[in-house]
């Protein structure tokens, strides 16, 4: 079963273009099965906001505490899940809606006691997966994940799909996001290797929630998965069209130009 991992930025979700869904049904005509992940940051930051608690962030990662995991959950695995969902459905595309808590499909433990309940994946039950897709549902992932003693954790969403596009050694890491790629002084990056993006992550050109993302794509690298690309959902046919976004390349493949 050959399948391609898809990560949607929550920044995009709303301005997705109607042929990405179109895309994902062409990859499965084309006997490529999708696996949806999808975060949810600015739909979680405004609902924390309208009940008057702050969001913080370290290292492009948000601090998730006890109170705000609850309210996190509701927004990943409720609304925005749900939201998703529907829009497949919308384009007669099957797809089933689930986190990463359901039949602990991602078994996660504390990442840093810094990021209060952010979870790190530990295992994925590929089973569920399998299943879903044999019945030719598209999965489509909220970034949660559970313990042995059931306890929740947010997980960032680029690590989550790193996770499982490792465990079912997909044939492609997708990160979709709303802008082209990799951005470093004003160009957008045709490619990037893993020594260049620690350079870049090091000198402050990559920063913010790229770094996530970037390094949950040179985690990727390092397993099953032989290619990582970041490119912008405002795209048509984002997930077909070629030459597109940036391409995260393995230490030692292509060029090491280094912009300074």
């Amino acid at each position: 079963m050959k399948t391609i991992v898809i990560k949607l930025g929550g920044s995009i979700l709303e301005h997705l273009d109607s042929t990405f869904f179109h895309d994902c049904q062409q990859l499965l005509q084309e006997g490529f099965y999708p696996i949806i992940v999808h975060g949810g940051g600015p739909m979680i930051s405004e609902h924390l906001n309208k009940l008057g608690i702050q969001t913080r962030f370290i290292n492009g990662r948000r601090y998730t505490d006890q109170r705000n995991l609850q309210h996190v959950i509701q927004s990943l695995a409720g609304d925005v899940n749900k939201q998703l969902v529907s829009r497949f459905i919308a384009e007669e595309i099957s797809a089933i809606g689930i986190s990463g808590i359901d039949l602990q499909l991602l078994k996660a433990q504390p990442k840093d006691p810094r990021f209060g309940f952010v979870g790190e994946v530990v295992d994925v039950h590929t089973e569920v997966l399998i299943t879903l897709l044999a019945a030719k549902w598209i999965p489509v992932i909220a970034p949660l994940g559970l313990d042995h003693n059931g306890q929740a954790y947010n997980i960032n969403a680029d690590e989550a799909a790193s996770a499982i596009a490792d465990a079912v050694g997909a044939e492609k890491l997708v990160m979709v996001s709303d802008v082209p790629g990799v951005i470093i002084q004003g160009e957008k990056m045709d490619q990037l290797t893993t020594q260049q993006i620690d350079h870049y992550i090091q000198t402050g050109e990559i920063t913010g929630g790229m770094i996530p993302k970037v390094q949950a794509g040179t985690t990727a690298l390092q397993g099953a998965i032989s290619e990582v690309v970041i490119l912008s959902g405002h795209k048509k046919h984002p997930l077909t069209s070629q030459g597109t976004g940036t391409r995260l390349l393995s230490k030692g493949a292509g060029n090491h130009v280094i912009i300074s």
